[in-house]
Protein backbone atom coordinates (compact mmCIF):
# COMPACT_ATOMS: atom_id res chain seq x y z
CA UNK A 1 0.00 0.00 0.00
CA UNK A 2 3.21 2.53 1.04
CA UNK A 3 4.20 1.83 -2.76
CA UNK A 4 1.29 2.31 -4.58
CA UNK A 5 0.43 5.74 -2.11
CA UNK A 6 3.35 6.54 -3.26
CA UNK A 7 3.24 6.39 -6.95
CA UNK A 8 0.01 8.06 -6.75
CA UNK A 9 -2.09 5.30 -7.76
CA UNK A 10 -4.78 6.34 -5.12
CA UNK A 11 -5.77 9.41 -7.33
CA UNK A 12 -7.63 11.91 -5.15
CA UNK A 13 -8.24 9.75 -1.91
CA UNK A 14 -5.25 12.21 0.29
CA UNK A 15 -7.57 10.11 2.88
CA UNK A 16 -5.49 7.10 2.31
CA UNK A 17 -2.36 9.34 2.81
CA UNK A 18 -3.40 9.52 6.48
CA UNK A 19 -3.19 7.97 9.49
CA UNK A 20 -1.45 5.30 8.04
CA UNK A 21 -0.33 3.94 11.33
CA UNK A 22 -3.40 3.69 12.40
CA UNK A 23 -4.12 1.67 9.55
CA UNK A 24 -2.15 -0.72 10.29
CA UNK A 25 -2.78 -1.52 14.02
CA UNK A 26 -6.34 -1.12 14.95
CA UNK A 27 -5.23 -0.67 18.66
CA UNK A 28 -4.14 2.46 18.08
CA UNK A 29 -7.54 3.80 16.97
CA UNK A 30 -9.01 1.79 19.77
CA UNK A 31 -6.86 1.92 22.99
CA UNK A 32 -7.43 -1.42 24.39
CA UNK A 33 -9.10 -3.15 21.16
CA UNK A 34 -8.55 -6.92 21.66
CA UNK A 35 -11.06 -8.47 18.96
CA UNK A 36 -12.51 -7.31 15.77
CA UNK A 37 -15.70 -8.74 15.22
CA UNK A 38 -16.46 -8.30 10.98
CA UNK A 39 -19.53 -8.66 9.30
CA UNK A 40 -20.63 -8.83 5.69
CA UNK A 41 -23.84 -7.32 4.28
CA UNK A 42 -24.46 -8.24 0.56
CA UNK A 43 -25.01 -4.65 -1.60
CA UNK A 44 -28.98 -5.99 -1.82
CA UNK A 45 -29.37 -5.97 1.71
CA UNK A 46 -27.61 -2.39 2.55
CA UNK A 47 -30.21 -0.07 0.57
CA UNK A 48 -29.12 2.81 0.04
CA UNK A 49 -27.05 3.74 2.50
CA UNK A 50 -24.45 0.83 3.36
CA UNK A 51 -22.83 2.80 6.05
CA UNK A 52 -26.36 2.70 7.79
CA UNK A 53 -27.33 -0.88 7.33
CA UNK A 54 -24.20 -2.92 8.45
CA UNK A 55 -24.02 -0.67 11.47
CA UNK A 56 -27.36 -1.24 12.03
CA UNK A 57 -26.91 -4.66 12.42
CA UNK A 58 -23.05 -4.84 14.63
CA UNK A 59 -25.46 -2.99 16.71
CA UNK A 60 -27.61 -5.65 17.10
CA UNK A 61 -24.74 -7.93 17.36
CA UNK A 62 -23.23 -5.52 19.73
CA UNK A 63 -26.61 -5.96 22.43
CA UNK A 64 -26.77 -9.28 21.94
CA UNK A 65 -23.16 -10.02 22.85
CA UNK A 66 -23.64 -6.88 25.66
CA UNK A 67 -24.54 -9.38 28.68
CA UNK A 68 -21.14 -11.53 27.53
CA UNK A 69 -18.81 -8.18 26.41
CA UNK A 70 -18.06 -5.64 29.52
CA UNK A 71 -17.47 -2.78 27.34
CA UNK A 72 -17.69 -2.63 23.24
CA UNK A 73 -15.34 -0.07 22.34
CA UNK A 74 -16.28 0.85 18.46
CA UNK A 75 -18.14 0.04 15.33
CA UNK A 76 -16.96 0.79 11.93
CA UNK A 77 -17.94 0.94 8.15
CA UNK A 78 -16.07 2.56 6.11
CA UNK A 79 -15.79 5.54 8.37
CA UNK A 80 -11.90 5.06 10.31
CA UNK A 81 -8.57 4.50 8.90
CA UNK A 82 -9.38 0.57 9.41
CA UNK A 83 -8.09 -2.18 6.59
CA UNK A 84 -11.66 -3.29 6.37
CA UNK A 85 -10.92 -6.01 3.19
CA UNK A 86 -7.83 -7.07 5.26
CA UNK A 87 -10.11 -7.44 8.99
CA UNK A 88 -12.38 -9.50 6.60
CA UNK A 89 -9.95 -11.85 5.22
CA UNK A 90 -8.45 -12.67 8.35
CA UNK A 91 -12.02 -13.26 9.93
CA UNK A 92 -12.00 -15.75 7.29
CA UNK A 93 -14.56 -14.14 5.16
CA UNK A 94 -12.94 -14.10 2.01
CA UNK A 95 -10.37 -13.28 -0.03
CA UNK A 96 -9.05 -10.33 -1.66
CA UNK A 97 -9.20 -10.83 -5.90
CA UNK A 98 -7.98 -9.53 -8.72
CA UNK A 99 -10.47 -6.43 -8.74
CA UNK A 100 -8.84 -5.62 -5.40
CA UNK A 101 -12.18 -6.28 -3.65
CA UNK A 102 -13.11 -8.60 -1.10
CA UNK A 103 -14.36 -11.87 -2.63
CA UNK A 104 -16.46 -13.96 -0.73
CA UNK A 105 -16.73 -17.37 -2.52
CA UNK A 106 -20.34 -17.80 -2.11
CA UNK A 107 -21.44 -13.69 -2.05
CA UNK A 108 -19.23 -12.55 -4.64
CA UNK A 109 -17.82 -9.45 -4.55
CA UNK A 110 -21.20 -7.68 -3.59
CA UNK A 111 -20.39 -7.00 -0.20
CA UNK A 112 -19.93 -4.56 2.32
CA UNK A 113 -17.61 -5.27 5.60
CA UNK A 114 -18.23 -3.57 8.98
CA UNK A 115 -16.12 -4.07 11.83
CA UNK A 116 -16.90 -4.55 15.90
CA UNK A 117 -14.39 -3.91 17.92
CA UNK A 118 -14.47 -5.05 21.63
CA UNK A 119 -11.76 -4.22 24.71
CA UNK A 120 -11.92 -8.18 25.44
CA UNK A 121 -10.79 -11.53 23.88
CA UNK A 122 -13.68 -13.65 22.30
CA UNK A 123 -12.50 -16.92 20.66
CA UNK A 124 -13.10 -16.80 16.83
CA UNK A 125 -15.65 -19.93 15.73
CA UNK A 126 -13.39 -20.33 12.71
CA UNK A 127 -11.18 -23.51 13.27
CA UNK A 128 -8.12 -24.32 12.46
CA UNK A 129 -8.87 -25.72 8.63
CA UNK A 130 -9.31 -23.47 6.09
CA UNK A 131 -12.91 -22.04 5.58
CA UNK A 132 -12.83 -22.70 1.88
CA UNK A 133 -11.29 -24.82 -0.48
CA UNK A 134 -7.94 -23.88 -1.77
CA UNK A 135 -6.32 -23.07 1.47
CA UNK A 136 -5.98 -19.54 0.94
CA UNK A 137 -9.44 -18.02 1.95
CA UNK A 138 -10.53 -19.08 -1.45
CA UNK A 139 -8.02 -17.45 -3.48
CA UNK A 140 -6.70 -20.07 -5.84
CA UNK A 141 -10.05 -19.45 -7.59
CA UNK A 142 -8.97 -16.16 -8.72
CA UNK A 143 -5.40 -17.34 -10.11
CA UNK A 144 -6.93 -18.60 -13.50
CA UNK A 145 -9.79 -15.91 -13.50
CA UNK A 146 -9.51 -12.73 -15.63
CA UNK A 147 -13.35 -12.21 -15.53
CA UNK A 148 -12.71 -8.92 -13.98
CA UNK A 149 -10.15 -7.73 -15.84
CA UNK A 150 -11.73 -8.08 -19.09
CA UNK A 151 -14.78 -6.34 -18.13
CA UNK A 152 -13.26 -3.47 -16.25
CA UNK A 153 -14.02 -0.65 -18.92
CA UNK A 154 -10.56 1.38 -18.61
CA UNK A 155 -8.59 -1.42 -18.08
CA UNK A 156 -7.32 -0.33 -14.33
CA UNK A 157 -6.79 -4.23 -13.29
CA UNK A 158 -4.15 -4.29 -16.36
CA UNK A 159 -0.92 -4.78 -13.89
CA UNK A 160 -1.51 -3.12 -10.58
CA UNK A 161 -4.79 -1.19 -10.09
CA UNK A 162 -4.63 2.18 -10.53
CA UNK A 163 -7.86 3.83 -9.24
CA UNK A 164 -6.72 7.09 -11.73
CA UNK A 165 -8.03 4.52 -13.91
CA UNK A 166 -11.03 2.82 -12.29
CA UNK A 167 -14.63 4.11 -13.51
CA UNK A 168 -16.02 3.41 -10.32
CA UNK A 169 -13.61 5.67 -8.71
CA UNK A 170 -14.17 8.41 -11.55
CA UNK A 171 -18.06 8.18 -11.66
CA UNK A 172 -18.81 6.04 -8.80
CA UNK A 173 -21.67 3.55 -10.97
CA UNK A 174 -19.13 1.57 -12.21
CA UNK A 175 -19.82 -2.48 -10.93
CA UNK A 176 -17.99 -3.98 -13.77
CA UNK A 177 -15.13 -6.20 -12.22
CA UNK A 178 -17.47 -6.90 -9.20
CA UNK A 179 -20.04 -7.87 -11.25
CA UNK A 180 -17.60 -10.04 -13.06
CA UNK A 181 -16.74 -12.51 -10.08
Amino acid sequence: MEQWIAEGKHGNMTYLERNRDLRYDIRLLVPGAQTVIVGLLTFEHCGHDYHRAVKSKLYELEAALHPQVAETQHIFCDSAPVLERRWAVEAGLGFIGRNHQLIHPTLGSLVHPGELVINEVIESPISNTPPFEGGDGGGSLCLTCTSCVAACPNHALDGEWDARQCQAYVTHKCLACQLAC
